[in-house]
């Protein structure tokens, strides 16, 4: 195969999977933006140079994740009614070519945070295992109820802190407010278990919702995104973040007013959409709320 050939073709691949996946991956962006925005970022060009590779690193990394865990779930994904358009092996994309390409996301990744200085490298390398064991591991990963979920909240909680210690060493407020990002991503990933759950019945892949049944799975969902507000809402009233967030009860209202109605439509894939969009929305003005000094 000649070098142009190739190059189509890992072309081919980084275009399916950004059609796919690129908005979750940039959505996700705002964990370590708002992580450098309170760790102490300004608009001087040191700062800004840090804070756009760490982004560009993190990008990568995110993108890494997403394609490593599809080549792994790609046997069951093509079993599964909602998924299966999209597995890659249904647009002439080799498992071989997919691999290489989340192989290539994970050294670009690792390159940009050595360039920026050890705690991203370090931090890069614990979601880079977590990736690992969520995908792979069939004792810590997402097969397994309840430590699919502490996977994410530990994760959601280090890709605050990527950006938050590239300004700022690690301290008992960053650590907090990082609690606040694993909590929301834990309690999103729940939901999303209830969205997948008709699939992964059929694949007999044991997830929270598969195991407990959707509807005590998207209760723990809403117990984790209920204990996400109470935390943010503390830290507001100790003075660690601005007293607007002290907002965050009242939003919090309105999530449980959506939850129930979520209840009530009933759980299954179109509604955990629907949910899912409401609750992104909630916490993004929230995430606004943040920035405000």
């Amino acid at each position: 195969m000649t070098s142009q050939a190739r190059f189509r073709h890992y072309a081919r691949v980084i275009q399916h999977f950004a059609s796919t996946r690129a908005v979750e991956v940039f959505a996700l962006q705002a964990s370590p933006i708002i992580g450098g925005f309170l760790g102490g970022l300004n608009l001087e060009w040191d700062s800004v140079i840090r804070i756009s590779l760490l982004l560009l690193g993190s990008v990568a990394l995110t993108a890494h994740v997403f394609i490593f865990n599809d080549w792994a779930g790609r046997s069951s994904d093509i079993r599964d009614p909602q998924r299966s358009p999209l597995v890659f092996a249904r647009h002439d994309i080799s498992s071989g070519q997919v691999a290489r390409v989340a192989i290539a996301f994970l050294v670009f990744s690792n390159a940009v945070f050595a360039a920026i200085g050890s705690p991203a490298i370090l931090i890069g390398a614990a979601i880079t295992a977590l990736s690992l064991l969520y995908s792979c591991s069939p004792g810590f990963g997402k097969i397994t109820p309840i430590a699919a979920s502490i996977n994410h909240l530990i994760g959601g909680s280090l890709h605050f802190l990527l950006g938050y210690t590239l300004f700022h060493p690690l301290d008992e407020r960053g650590f907090l407010i990082s609690l606040f990002f694993g909590l929301v991503f834990a309690g999103g990933h729940l939901n999303q278990e209830v969205r997948d759950y008709e699939g992964d019945l059929l694949n007999g892949v044991r997830t929270s919702a598969v195991a407990f049944g959707c509807r005590g799975t998207f209760l723990a969902s809403l117990s984790l995104f209920t204990a996400a507000y109470a935390l943010i809402t503390s830290l507001a009233l100790l003075g660690i973040l601005p007293k607007v967030l002290l907002g965050s009860a009242i939003v919090w209202c309105l999530h449980v007013a959506w939850s129930l109605q979520a209840l009530r439509r009933g759980l299954g894939f179109e509604t955990a959409l629907w949910m899912q969009g409401r609750y992104r929305l909630l916490f993004a003005l929230i995430g606004f709320a943040m920035l405000i000094r």
